[in-house]
């Protein structure tokens, strides 16, 4: 009975939209359109930080700062502290738009002031449905509004696009990217133009690329590159592939839907929805070669991505034809009532489809008389329904719910899922000691429910090298956010203010008389306060860290290994740290000159000119090389091991032999991590 009702609705809702014209809202051409062309890249454009680093970046053949103010229409200049600008380029997978909105004045928090960007966008010219969506820079709200654009072949941004928002050095980056799968019957393919328009509402004045947007026929023009004949089989390539598995997705809810059904939904299935099923396979039966498909092959398979895409309203469609065909063959009576559900708030107020506050339930009843609706909740008992209801208590609630009339016709149960989170997370916090300590000490929180750490990286212990306090945020899958402190003050300290002021130095050829790039850098305080952590930094570069004992005012020492340095120049600093704060050194600079092997020597004893003799090599002394190699008319002939004592002489020796009446010509190399030195060359003349 609950499938007749459901057919006399669809039927009802047929007629509605067969007697009404809903007119499209779209942007007309004008005259004074502006032109962007859009180009192909390679480039990874999928973050603001990626634009910012790519060569589209303030490069004028790209930026597009053709802006006016949004009220009056006078330009704006560009470039300047508030400069906005828009860029795009496609991929082989979609669209990018990149815009930058140049900000100077920060928030409490140090963060750069809000924009928010409207923008409107058509896959095409002329006569077609437009897109729109406003979106705040710092990724605290979006907000889609569909003109005319939830057709077959023209899906919503919502659900399709996606919007990557970041603070860049020059103000706030927003990428929106829209997949070809969302304009899948308006791909480019042949360089074919779209629309766009947009205003950035700033602190201080509202950018325009358009004009005063909101009037149909101000939109301006992207103009699309046409792409080369293999970007755009490769564009195909892409859309096939979401178009078949959009289609294989619909293919297993279809048959979950009607498959499972009473005698009626099998029916239906079988005689309308398999023939489209079967065709669609058939039409995607290359899709498994996809890879080895010619162009005009791809072309034929391409014909296909709308009927894939659109399985769900051609079922749609053949189920409105169905009831047409049977309804009059079952009988006008004897329908059950049918019962709407409505909830307060509409759409779930936290993140994941959870509730953060209370739910109110509404049960609406339409059909015969003497009609009586009830409910329950989470399996309990039937409960008869007198008005709204709310539902309060955290968990994942399964709502069932069901109408009657006078007659006894019953509704078939109708189910419901509200999940409600009403609870901010809390965490318990565990220190890996509350004794006196020198050493450091791990906080570790623990929460009432699973949680994400939203600061410290994620992790849920943070290590203290001196006493202080941290706060752990985090968030439930609810969006629920909580916070726990953690405080130490058990660490050992004799210092009484910021550490004293290090002094460095280094050994760097007192061993052997060698600058050979292995040496020792020494910080030392002589007398004061000490630090708890010693950072050392080489050419600007973080290369070492400790923690040390605080035994102020005694002296204080620490010492980092150098090794395998090349020959240059480099410069130090230390900083020490304590809860008091941080102190640096003066630099101290370090020139390595003996980094390489000293320069070999070759010889040989070939006094008779025959083919066999031996190759020595000798380093009487330096920096000592750890292999060494040996050359015959440039080819490598010989490589052996060497053992490293510097600078005490180093010796090879290479038997050769076998060797044809010719001249021969050889090198040797000492070769250590800092690189290679080459000896002179010498000429060996076999002559018999």
């Amino acid at each position: 009975m609950l499938r007749k009702a459901k057919r006399y609705a669809l039927l009802l809702a047929a007629m509605l939209l067969a007697a009404s014209s809903l007119p499209h809202a779209y942007a007309e051409a004008s005259p004074g359109k502006v032109s962007y062309e859009v180009v192909y890249t390679t480039e990874d454009l999928s973050t603001p930080t990626a634009w910012y680093n790519s060569d589209f970046f303030d490069n004028p053949d790209f930026k597009e700062n053709r802006f006016v103010q949004y009220w009056v229409e006078t330009p704006i200049a560009p470039g300047g502290p508030r400069d906005t600008g828009l860029y795009a380029a496609y991929r082989e997978d979609g669209l990018y738009i990149f815009f930058q909105s140049n900000e100077q004045e920060l928030d409490t928090n140090g963060i750069l002031k809000n924009s928010s960007i409207e923008l409107f966008i058509k896959y095409g010219l002329g006569d077609l449905p437009y897109h729109q969506m406003i979106f705040e820079t710092n990724g605290s709200a979006v907000n889609y509004y569909e003109w005319q654009t939830e057709y077959r072949d023209n899906l919503p941004l919502k659900g399709n696009a996606v919007l990557t928002n970041e603070q860049l050095p020059t103000g706030w980056g927003s990428v929106l990217f829209i997949p070809w799968k969302a304009a899948y019957k308006y791909v480019p393919l042949n360089g074919e133009d779209w629309e766009f328009a947009m205003i950035r509402w700033s602190p201080s004045h509202s950018p325009t690329w358009g004009g005063k947007v909101h009037q149909a026929g101000r939109f301006n023009t992207l103009d699309i590159e046409e792409p080369t004949p293999a970007v755009r089989t490769a564009i195909q390539k892409n859309v096939i592939r979401q178009a078949w598995q959009a289609f294989n997705d619909t293919v297993a809810d279809l048959q979950t839907e009607w498959q499972g059904g009473d005698a009626d939904d099998v029916n239906f299935y079988n005689t309308r929805l398999q023939p489209l099923i079967a065709q669609g396979q058939a039409n995607g039966s290359e899709i498994p070669n996809l890879d080895s498909l010619g162009a005009a092959e791809i072309d034929e398979l391409y014909d296909y991505v709308d009927s894939w895409f659109e399985l769900n309203r051609d079922a749609e469609d053949e189920r409105a034809d169905y009831i047409l065909d049977n309804l009059f063959n079952e009988g006008g009576g004897g329908q059950p009532p049918e019962t709407a559900l409505a909830l307060q708030p509409e759409q779930p107020d936290g993140a994941n489809g959870w509730y953060v506050s209370e739910v109110t339930v509404n049960l609406s009843a339409a059909g015969g008389s003497g009609v009586f609706t009830e409910y329950r909740l989470n399996g309990g008992e039937w409960t008869t329904y007198s008005g709204p209801f709310a539902i309060s208590s955290d968990g994942v609630h399964t709502l069932e719910y069901r109408s009657a009339d006078g007659a006894g016709n019953t509704e078939e149960i109708q189910t419901a899922s509200v999940s409600v989170d009403r609870t901010a997370p809390t965490a318990a916090v565990a220190y890996s000691t509350t004794d006196p300590t020198d050493g450091a000490v791990t906080a570790t929180v623990t929460p009432s429910e699973a949680v994400t750490v939203t600061n410290n990286n994620g992790a849920d212990s943070y290590e203290f090298l001196y006493n202080g306090n941290f706060t752990f945020e985090f968030v439930d899958a609810a969006g629920n956010t909580g916070t726990a402190t953690a405080t130490v003050g058990n660490i050992a300290s004799a210092s009484t203010g910021v550490p004293g002021k290090p002094s460095l130095s280094d050994n760097n050829g007192q061993n052997n008389g060698l600058m050979d790039g292995d040496y020792d850098i020494a910080m030392n305080v002589w007398w004061g306060n000490n630090g708890r952590i010693y950072k050392l930094y080489e050419n600007g570069t973080l290369i070492d860290t400790q923690m040390l004992a605080d035994r102020a005012p005694q002296a204080q020492a620490a010492q980092t290994a150098i090794a395998g340095r090349a020959n240059g120049t480099y410069v130090y600093y230390a900083e020490l740290i304590n809860e008091f704060g941080t102190t640096v050194s003066d630099e101290w600079t370090v020139t390595v000159s003996h980094s390489l092997p000293a320069k070999p020597e070759l010889s040989s004893n070939n006094w008779d000119g025959d083919g066999s003799y031996d190759i020595q090599m000798n380093m009487w002394w330096g920096t000592n090389g750890t292999t060494y190699r040996l050359y015959e008319n440039e080819t490598l002939i010989a490589e052996m091991a060497l053992t490293a004592q510097t600078p005490q002489a180093q010796s090879a020796v290479v038997p050769i032999s076998g060797r044809a009446v010719g001249t021969y010509e050889y090198r040797g190399e000492l070769v250590n991590a800092a690189g290679a030195a080459s000896s002179e060359k010498i000429i060996v003349k076999v002559i018999k």
